[in-house]
């Protein structure tokens, strides 16, 4: 399966496009390395590529992949169709897998919401030649979002059309996906239903997948039937069994579905489903058990109860796989975070996972889950729960083996700190902590201490809360004592995410001290969300002159994304189109079709479309063009997958879940 890995680039710091595959796909982190070992089955197939050296802290964990900005385009070798039970085992590239970038990029999407800042009417435009009349019927839109006319008569047959016509493994797999996301027509299950019977594994997966991007409920009983590998779902593939991967992509897709939908009964019985095959499932990859687990917490139940109780269980069960029980602790503060506060069912999950981290025997991966978790429930906790949490955060922080548990508990903290009321022994507490382990502790803790500070600010300042004048003063002193790109890059977000006015020429003027590509983009992110647009000039001649740094380019894109500045989207699609002595690599082809997608509005609807249906241009970036389409168009805020992404122990990953070396994994999709 060969997905469209955006902005993943090799620890070498050498861009691979040879075989860079379109699919819409994620960069989650520096170098995208994911540990070895956990999705595998007992006896796994020889992975096509060499198995990881060093396995990382979290032991057993086919741990994902790091991280980092939104940017450049893929690497990875396209492997052939795959065979049922194979789960190659990712090779470890040496990158450091506990620094603060793949926290960032797994959750960052709420912390941007691009898509409402792109779509205000108040964003800035040109109306150069090349866009102007590109908004073909439809009338002038004051939101900057493609009409209903567009995606109807535009998109949607455009994309139906190269669907149909293209055997392209690349544009199928990304026509489907960018259907599912756009949804909004009753026949888009029929135009995705042949493609369960193809000879390729990356297509039947991928099919199972986009049933549950549409989030459409009619998708219910095929998914199930997947799930199940019942008679009706071998026919669907037509096969004498459901692959395992297909099987796991159905139980992805329920969880999707079944966080949309509004109706209990409906609920209830992918409920039952996937808990179903949570306890019977006996594939020997574990990918299927920790789908279900996964996809339990998507539900958004009225009454979690009896479901949190059945994941506790499972959770105190070490009989369970101790990387399906990894998951659990997520899930069940998933399903409790909207709780009303000190409920006992609140207080008998935080007790549990207070315990499993005091409990010296617990397998590492299931203690980082519960300090994750343990921040989730913030809201839900009473005060002197609350209180009791923070303390043992502290002290796992201070003094907990694992550096990776430790790490957590900076973001755990921070949403303790924002849930508390100012003037709170929590609030101070937090405070107090974060900012002391941010000039005082060790290295890669004050970059995690930092970020959680913005991470708490920025949910403060969302509840009409104020800054501290002090905090943010910290957070500058760090951004410019940091000598390692890497720090500096973290505390140019923390200032961005607390909306600190006063960090606005330090982090400037700090861009033209480094040509480090890396904190540049970081930097443009951070302008962006400081809204800085009296930066939006330089930061366009950035772009313009980033054509050969893909991962910058779209960094300083997303930034002027966040400035509700459309100027650059010109830039793009030229770099986009190229010509005929300058044609763009596949890496920036990438780069800005992504960048288009995010910051696209209706005009570029038509100059999409014709690079979609442009015949003298590769497969591959055509199929560039239909993930530019899906996000353009897409019919929610935020990426379908970071429902799945958020507050995730990203250290406990299987292949499909995440797997940024082949881009097998639901979270590879862009």
């Amino acid at each position: 399966m060969t997905r469209l890995l955006l902005s993943l680039t090799l620890a070498s710091g050498v861009l691979c496009t040879s075989g860079l595959a379109a699919h819409g796909g994620t960069y989650r982190g520096p170098g995208d390395t994911v540990p070895p070992g956990g999705g595998g089955g007992a006896t796994p197939t020889a992975p096509t590529a060499p198995t990881a050296p060093t396995a990382p802290s979290t032991p057993g964990a086919a741990a994902p992949a790091a991280p980092s900005t939104p940017s450049t385009p893929a690497v990875a070798a396209a492997p052939a169709t795959q065979v049922q039970q194979s789960v190659t085992q990712a090779p470890e590239l040496g990158a450091d897998l506990n620094t603060w970038e793949f926290w960032w990029e797994f959750n960052k999407e709420p912390y941007l919401n691009l898509k409402s800042k792109v779509t205000r009417a108040d964003s800035s435009t040109g109306e150069s030649e090349l866009l102007v009349g590109l908004a073909g019927a439809s009338a002038r839109n004051s939101t900057f979002r493609p009409t209903p006319q567009q995606i109807q008569s535009v998109i949607l047959p455009a994309l139906k059309e190269a669907l149909a016509r293209d055997d392209s493994r690349d544009i199928t797999s990304s026509c489907m996906v960018a259907l599912a996301k756009i949804g909004n027509d009753p026949n888009i299950p029929a135009v995705l239903e042949p493609n369960f019977k193809a000879a390729d594994q990356e297509i039947t997966e991928t099919t199972a997948l986009a049933f549950g991007i549409l989030q459409h409920v009619d998708a219910l009983p095929t998914l199930r039937d997947l799930l199940l590998d019942t008679e009706k779902g071998r026919a669907t593939v037509d096969n004498n069994n459901v692959p395992d991967r297909t099987r796991s992509f159905a139980a992805y897709g329920l969880g999707l579905v079944g966080h949309s939908v509004a109706d209990p009964a409906m609920k209830s019985d992918i409920q039952k489903t996937l808990w179903e095959v949570l306890n019977t499932d006996q594939a020997s990859i574990k990918d299927v058990r920790v789908a279900c687990v996964v996809s339990l917490g998507l539900l958004e139940l009225d009454d979690p109860g009896s479901l949190v109780q059945q994941l506790a269980t499972y959770l105190a069960d070490g009989g369970k796989e101790d990387l399906v029980r990894g998951h659990c602790p997520n899930a069940m503060a998933k399903l409790l975070r909207k709780s009303e506060p000190g409920s006992a069912l609140v207080t008998d999950a935080a007790k549990q996972f207070l315990a499993l981290v005091d409990d010296k025997e617990s397998p590492v991966f299931v203690r980082q889950s519960c300090v994750q978790a343990l921040g989730m429930l913030a809201k839900a906790l009473d005060p002197q729960m609350a209180e009791q949490v923070t303390g043992k955060l502290v002290e796992v922080a201070e003094k907990g083996r694992d550096q990776q548990e430790r790490n957590y508990t900076a973001i755990a903290l921070a949403y303790l700190g924002a849930a508390a009321p100012e003037g709170t022994p929590v609030r101070d507490t937090v405070n107090q902590f974060l900012s002391r382990s941010m000039e005082k502790g060790s290295s890669t803790y004050k970059t995690w201490a930092g970020l959680g500070l913005g991470v708490m600010y920025f949910k403060i300042r969302e509840n009409n809360g104020q800054v501290s004048s002090v905090v943010a003063q910290g957070v500058r002193d760090a951004f410019g004592k940091a000598n390692s790109p890497s720090a500096k890059s973290c505390f140019a977000i923390a200032l961005g995410l607390m909306h600190d006015d006063g960090a606005k020429e330090m982090i400037r003027k700090e861009m033209d001290k480094t040509s480090d590509p890396t904190f540049r983009g970081y930097a443009c992110v951070a302008l962006g969300l400081l809204g800085a647009k009296e930066y939006t000039e330089h930061i366009t001649k950035l772009v313009q002159e980033s054509k050969r740094q893909p991962e910058l380019l779209q960094q300083a894109s997303i930034g002027l994304g966040l400035m509700s500045d459309r100027n650059v989207v010109e830039v793009l699609l030229k770099i986009m189109v190229g010509d005929s002595q300058n044609r763009p690599t596949l890496a920036v082809l990438s780069a800005s079709a992504s960048a288009i997608g995010f910051i696209g509005d209706y005009r570029t609807v038509e100059p999409l479309v014709g690079l979609l249906r442009n015949q003298d241009i590769t497969p591959l970036g055509r199929a560039f063009a239909a993930v530019a389409l899906g996000i353009v168009a897409d019919k929610e805020a935020l990426p379908w997958n970071s429902k799945i992404s958020e507050d995730l122990n990203y250290r406990v990953a299987v292949e499909t879940l995440v797997d940024p070396q082949t881009g097998t994994g639901v979270l590879d999709i862009l």
